[in-house]
């Protein structure tokens, strides 16, 4: 599930999700290439290095996520949503909406009930 939220609380939530994430973008075959990257962010904006494919992918189809996993089984996943350019040797990313996200929730009375749901950024659920 994915809730579009202003990603305004986004410094707050880099405090305690750090600055270590993974891109998603697209190939010109149209499958993912991830990499794992430190992130900062300035002005709004996320910036990390750009490797040769993630430049090219961008440059090409500047629509791409970001990824946090979460920090402890059936915690939070941080998913940002955002326009990217590249500006040297940096991907500068301009977030569009982020969503806090855990898997669906199991059957309930399975193994794997987790009572688990999505929240918008800047959320204490």
């Amino acid at each position: 599930m994915s809730i579009p939220v202003d990603v305004s609380q986004l410094a707050a939530e880099l405090e305690r999700f750090g600055a270590s994430a993974y891109v998603l973008t697209v190939r010109d075959d149209s499958t993912p290439h991830v990499a794992h990257v430190t992130f900062t962010l300035q002005d709004g904006a996320l910036r990390c290095g750009a490797s040769r494919t993630a430049a090219r992918n961008v440059a090409d189809r500047p629509t791409m996520s970001v990824l946090w996993p979460p920090h402890e089984e059936g915690g939070y996943s941080m998913i940002v949503d955002g326009e990217c350019a590249v500006d040297g040797d940096e991907l500068v990313v301009t977030p569009t909406s982020g969503v806090l996200h855990r898997p669906a929730p199991a059957p309930e009375g399975s193994a794997a009930d987790c009572g688990s749901d999505c929240a918008p950024l800047g959320s204490t659920a």
